[in-house]
C-alpha cells in the first residue's frame, strides 16, 4: 500500500528470527513489515545438543529391569509417536477415517474441527508433512479438565507446500493426550496455545474451511466459496510479481502464499483492532524454528496475510510491497528496518509511477522532504519503528531512493543482501554501509537532511 497522508492505524507485526521468544511486541503501519528489530541478538547461538540414548546392558551384567514408571513413559511416547505418524500418513493417503482414528470419540466439537482441519490439509496437497514430539509441557487446568493421565506435548509440524516452500518448513502446535481403557487418544489441540510461539496453531489451515486458488507463482487461500476474491487476488499478485521482477534486481523465482480469510488473527498477523488500517502483513516461515537448533532459527521464506477489511481492495501496488518482503525473506533478516521497508516502498512506488506517471512520485518525494524529515532526528531505528507517529515509511523510501539515485539499483540490492546476511549489530551495519557507499547510517541521515529533489 502506498504511504498515506493521513495518520495510519497500527497492527502487531509478524515475529521474525529476532522476535520469536518473549521479545517486545511492536505495531506495524501501512502495509505491515516482514523484517524485525534487533534486540539482544545472539549471533553465534549454539545448537542444542542431540539427546544420547544408552541401551540397557544385557541381564547377565547385573542390570536391573526398567522400573514400571520408566516403562510406562516409554510406552506412552511410543503410542503418541504412532498417533502422529498415523495422522501424517492419513493426510498423504487422503484417509479421513485414519486421521480421526485417534481423536476422542466423545468430543463431538473436536472431531468436527479435526474433520475441517483434515479437509484443509488435503486441499493444500503437501509434498511433505510430518509430526514429531518436541517436549512435554504441563498445564494444571488441562489436567483438571481431562484427568490425571493427561499428557501435554509440544508438537512440531514439518511440511512443504508445492510451488510455495522451497524447502520443508516447521510450525508448532500442542496436543493433549489422555489414556482411556489402555489406549492413548487426542483429547484437545489448543490447551498449549498460549505457551507456544506467536502464530502457533493459527496457520491458515487451522481457522475454518478454506479454498485454494492457484496461479503459476502464487497460491491464494480464501474462505470456502469465496472463489471470486481468490481469483481476483491471484490476478493482482501475478501483476505484482512482474513489478518485483522489474524493479528489484535480485533473481528471485520463488512463489508466494497469500491468505485472505475472515479471521483477524492469522499466523502472527493481528488485525483485531477496529482502527487498524494496515492492509497486509508478511510473516516468516522457518525451516528450523527459533530455539529448535539455534536461538534465531533459520528463515525459509514468508507468507502474506491480508487484513479481512481490505480483501476487496487488494491490488498489485499493495502486493508488490509485500512480495518484495517475500523475495528477500530468506536472506537472513539482519537488514535495518528503514532499508527493508524502504526497499518494499521503492518497488511499490515504481509501480505507481508506471501507472500514474512520474508526477505522483515527485509530489510524494517533496512531501516527505518538507513534512516527514523535520519530524525525525535520525534514520528510523528498529526499536520503535512501528510505533513511531512520524512517517517512517516515507523517510525509509526516501533513503532508498536517494541511494538508488546516487549509486544505482544494483549496488543498493547488493547492499541489502550484505546487510541482511551480516548486519548483526550497529558496528557491522556501519561497516557494510561505509564500505559500499561511503556513508554510515549517521552520515546518510545528514545527507538526506540536505537532499533537494531534482525536478
Amino acid at each position: 500500500m502506498p504511504p498515506s497522508a493521513d495518520p495510519p492505524g497500527a497492527q502487531v507485526p509478524p515475529h521474525g528470527p529476532r522476535r520469536w521468544l518473549g521479545l517486545l511486541v511492536v505495531v506495524a503501519l501501512v502495509s505491515g513489515g516482514v523484517v524485525y528489530a534487533v534486540e539482544d541478538r545472539q549471533q553465534d547461538a549454539r545448537s542444542r545438543p542431540a539427546a544420547t540414548v544408552t541401551p540397557p546392558a544385557p541381564p547377565n551384567q547385573g542390570t536391573k529391569p526398567p522400573s514400571k514408571t520408566a516403562a510406562a513413559v516409554a510406552a506412552r511416547r511410543l503410542a503418541v509417536d504412532t498417533i502422529l505418524l498415523r495422522r501424517a500418513k492419513a493426510v498423504r493417503t487422503v484417509n479421513e477415517k485414519m486421521f480421526l482414528q485417534d481423536v476422542d470419540p466423545a468430543n463431538a466439537k473436536l472431531r468436527q474441527q479435526q474433520k475441517t482441519l483434515f479437509a484443509n490439509l488435503v486441499e493444500l496437497d503437501f509434498t511433505e508433512i510430518g509430526y514429531s514430539q518436541a517436549e512435554e509441557r504441563f498445564d494444571a487446568a488441562a489436567v483438571r479438565e481431562h484427568g490425571a493421565s493427561t499428557y501435554l506435548v509440544r508438537v512440531l509440524m514439518r511440511y512443504q507446500i508445492p510451488k510455495v516452500d522451497e524447502t520443508p518448513v516447521t510450525t508448532e502446535l500442542g496436543y493433549s493426550f489422555v489414556s482411556r481403557a489402555g489406549r492413548w487418544i487426542i483429547a484437545d489441540d489448543n490447551d498449549l496455545d498460549k505457551d507456544l510461539g506467536p502464530g502457533a496453531h493459527h496457520e491458515v489451515w487451522d481457522l475454518g474451511r478454506i479454498e485454494v486458488q492457484r496461479g503459476p507463482r502464487v497460491l491464494v487461500i480464501v474462505e470456502k466459496g469465496d472463489t471470486r476474491t481468490g481469483r481476483a487476488i491471484v490476478a493482482e499478485a501475478e501483476e505484482a510479481l512482474t513489478q518485483v521482477a522489474a524493479y528489484w534486481p535480485r533473481k528471485w523465482s520463488g512463489s508466494a502464499l497469500i491468505a485472505a480469510l475472515d479471521d483477524t488473527e492469522i499466523r502472527d498477523a493481528r488485525f483485531a483492532d477496529e482502527d487498524v488500517e494496515s492492509a497486509a502483513s508478511a510473516g516468516s516461515t522457518f525451516s528450523s524454528l527459533p530455539g529448535q537448533e539455534t536461538a534465531d532459527g533459520t528463515v525459509a521464506g514468508a507468507y502474506i496475510v491480508v487484513n479481512p477489511k481490505e480483501r476487496d481492495r487488494v491490488d498489485e501496488i499493495l502486493l508488490s510491497h509485500e512480495l518484495t518482503h517475500v523475495a528477500t525473506a530468506d536472506l537472513g533478516g539482519y537488514e535495518p528496518l528503514w532499508l527493508a521497508e524502504g526497499a518494499a516502498e521503492y518497488v511499490s512506488w515504481r509501480g505507481i509511477e508506471e501507472i500514474s506517471g512520474e508526477g505522483e512520485v515527485v509530489k510524494w518525494e517533496q512531501e516527505v522532504v518538507d513534512d516527514a524529515l523535520p519530524g525525525l532526528y535520525a534514520l528510523p531505528s528498529d526499536l520503535g519503528f512501528y510505533q513511531n507517529n512520524a512517517d517512517v515509511y516515507g523517510v525509509s523510501w526516501l533513503a532508498v531512493r536517494f541511494l538508488v539515485k546516487r549509486f544505482g539499483l544494483t549496488l543498493v540490492e547488493a547492499l541489502y543482501e550484505d546487510l541482511a546476511m551480516h548486519g548483526t549489530d550497529q558496528a557491522n551495519r556501519d561497516r557494510i554501509l561505509l564500505s559500499r557507499t561511503g556513508y554510515t547510517e549517521a552520515t546518510l541521515w545528514l545527507a538526506l537532511k540536505d537532499y533537494e529533489p531534482q525536478r
